[in-house]
């Protein structure tokens, strides 16, 4: 550290000196002595940042070789090939697939049972309900829900939301829409069956009791909500007139329609003797009380233990009710006209109310019922009613059209309204597909599989099935040479590139200066390591090299591969291959072992031993800067202090000065300013 000299100028001049640039100067002096600190930090920071990038690559060898060294890495992986890609395509070979030819034959392939609906327009409004069965599961009944899911479309959503194992979907062409529905299960255990109508079982819930006062001359009702009309009762009444005691009504066990229900509380002595009536509005059981002028009481039911059952519901079959019009068709003299209903298909049914009307006159009905008749059964039926007949109608089938026809005189004109007619199309749901198995040998081995995926009859491989064989189908299953070649190529291409790395530590930078690791034992430490590893390990029966595996060892220690000497070794000797790099003792295991030891995956490793200490040598200098720092702040403030006060004493010379020469010419009469 040098010395700084502080030139304060003419000491009678009163200019001072410039406190800011003297006191810079003798920090800059006193800072001098951390240039060697951080001479030194640059170093180490350079240094770590070096050691880094080798234990990255380092890292990237590790990984490369982990691929060939783990036991379910690229040295397990197979493929395979199928001889008729036709019948039979492979998915996958495992790890657990074994090399080897399989044959296999295919004499029937998986179905999934699926139907379909007649085809009507896609607008028009259902009734009814189909009930599904998948396999051996329960049948469940979906009923068309007016207003809800009583079209095409609302219906398919309904099924698909009850989750039964059927998807369900509209499809349309030109013909109209259908409903399409496909089991989602494949194979006879997915298999679908479809019945018309179905019934949904009975449903209870408790119905809860209330407490009402009634005010004078006002009956009071306390009022049970059921969920239909159609609900039933059971179970105990609880009642309490104001505050007198409960009292109950036992309706037994076995559900009452409401209006019995009703019956046995009137019947009951103690609940007639309270005053108290039971009446039926719609689906609601009215208890009434009587008061009298004098005060209101309460009737408290709140302490009923009672049921609601709603009876089991049943649908008639699967009804378009849109879809069969009737109309109005003129005819003219001798010329018969005929009103003509195209159902959906030939094998439809018809029901409901036929309504006919013939020039103007009153209509006439015939009740075709409820269940849906044939359309030669529903041609019977008209012709079959009386008053039909009488009119001079007649009903015929032709393919899928019900033709009525009137017959009219030379003297005019009439037409048959059928306008007000309410009729019902069925609409069948036919089968698609049949769900079926796949059938198939697999070396002689038969097998049964509701999927034409099949995953179980070669461990470890997943085929598909696409046809039935004419001629056997040969499976290979191989090892992945290709991917361990790529592997193996990865491992060189990673070992070079650590090696380059060292061996650059070696020279200059291109500016000259030598790099950062230059001398530094550390490098011919990891050089002497990785070329040690390469010789190391156990033989593998006839594999004991890395040449014998195409990898050559050049005079600068770099690798080469050659692929063909390696596929040879694969082809040839491939459990050898396996134990050469994954067996205890192998060098694949000795060199995962050596490379732990190195990078920075361990904290024991020699990259990230070095690299601790590099950092904990950073730590010490950068506190010895930063208290050198402190100290050097303080002595700035101290000097600024001074030497402003030195600074202050210099301007003020010439002043004192003057006051001297202003006194002494007082004092002596001589004045010094004139000499």
């Amino acid at each position: 550290m040098g010395a700084v000299g502080i030139n304060f100028g003419s000491a009678t001049s009163g200019a001072g000196f410039d406190v800011t640039t003297t006191v810079a100067s003798i920090v800059a002096n006193l800072q001098q002595v951390e240039t060697p600190w951080n001479t030194q930090l640059t170093a180490l920071k350079a240094d770590n940042t070096t050691l880094t990038s080798i234990g990255t690559d380092l890292s990237s060898l590790s990984t490369s070789l982990s691929s060939l060294t783990d036991f379910e890495g690229v040295m397990s992986q197979k493929d395979g090939s199928s001889s008729d890609t036709n019948v039979l395509t492979l998915s996958s070979a495992s790890a657990s697939a074994t090399a080897g030819s399989h044959t296999v034959i295919v004499s029937q392939l998986a179905q999934t049972s699926s139907g379909y609906s007649d085809s009507i327009t896609s607008s028009d409004l259902l009734s009814g309900a189909l009930t599904f069965q998948i396999g051996s599961r329960a049948a469940t009944t979906i009923p068309v829900v007016s207003g809800t899911s009583d079209t095409l479309t609302t219906y398919a959503a309904a099924i698909n939301a009850a989750d039964i194992g059927v998807s369900a979907s509209v499809i349309s062409d030109s013909s109209g829409s259908r409903l399409s529905l496909v089991s989602q299960t494949s194979g006879t255990t997915g298999a679908m069956t479809v019945t018309q109508g179905g019934t949904i079982a009975a449903a209870t819930a408790a119905a809860t009791g209330t407490s009402v006062a009634p005010t004078a001359y006002t009956p009071a009702t306390n009022t049970f909500t059921l969920s239909s009309s159609s609900s039933d009762l059971s179970g105990i009444l609880s009642y309490a007139i104001g505050s007198a005691s409960v009292a109950t009504v036992d309706l037994g066990s076995t559900p009452l329609s409401i209006t019995d229900a009703a019956h046995a509380l009137n019947a009951d002595s103690g609940f007639s003797s309270a005053g108290l009536t039971a009446s039926v509005s719609g689906s609601q059981l009215i208890l009434t009380g009587s008061t009298d002028a004098s005060g209101a009481d309460t009737i408290d039911t709140s302490q009923s233990t009672i049921t609601s059952a709603t009876p089991a519901a049943t649908y008639g079959a699967l009804m378009d009710v849109t879809r069969l019009v009737a109309s109005t068709v003129g005819s003219t003299n001798s010329v018969q006209a005929s009103n003509t209903f195209t159902l959906a298909s030939a094998s439809s049914g018809i029901s409901g109310i036929f309504s006919y009307a013939i020039g103007g006159g009153t209509a006439a009905t015939v009740n075709l019922g409820s269940t849906p008749l044939s359309l030669t059964n529903a041609a019977a039926t008209l012709n079959g009613n009386s008053a039909f007949s009488s009119a001079g109608l007649n009903a015929t089938v032709s393919g899928a059209n019900l033709i009525i026809t009137g017959s009219t005189g030379a003297s005019g004109a009439s037409d048959i309204d059928t306008t007000g007619s309410s009729l019902a199309t069925s609409l069948n749901v036919s089968t698609g597909s049949t769900a079926q198995d796949a059938k198939f040998t697999v070396d002689g081995i038969a097998f049964d599989t509701g999927s034409n995926t099949v995953s179980t009859a070669i461990p470890g491989v997943t085929f598909q099935l696409l046809a039935k064989s004419t001629t056997p189908v040969q499976v290979e299953i191989v090892n992945d040479n290709s991917s361990i070649e790529t592997a193996v190529s990865a491992f060189v291409s990673a070992y070079n590139t650590v090696l380059g790395d060292l061996t650059t530590q070696e020279g200059n930078t291109s500016s000259g200066t030598a790099e950062p690791l230059f001398g530094n034992p550390i490098i011919s430490q990891l050089q002497s390591a990785l070329s040690l590893a390469l010789s190391s390990g156990a033989a593998s029966g006839s594999i004991s090299s890395l040449y014998q595996l195409g990898i050559a060892i050049s005079n600068t220690g770099t690798l080469s591969l050659d692929n063909s000497t390696l596929d040879s070794a694969l082809n040839s000797s491939f459990s050898d291959v396996v134990g050469f790099l994954q067996n205890s003792g192998s060098f694949g295991q000795l060199l995962t072992a050596s490379l732990s030891g190195l990078g920075t995956s361990s904290p024991d490793g020699t990259i990230a031993l070095a690299i601790s200490a590099n950092s904990s040598q950073e730590t010490a200098l950068n506190d010895e800067i930063t208290a050198q720092d402190t100290l050097i702040a303080t002595q700035k403030a101290s000097l600024t202090t001074e030497l402003n006060n030195a600074n202050e004493v210099l301007q003020a010379i010439p002043q004192q000065l003057d006051e001297m020469n202003e006194l002494y010419s007082a004092m002596t009469g001589y004045n010094t300013g004139t000499g």
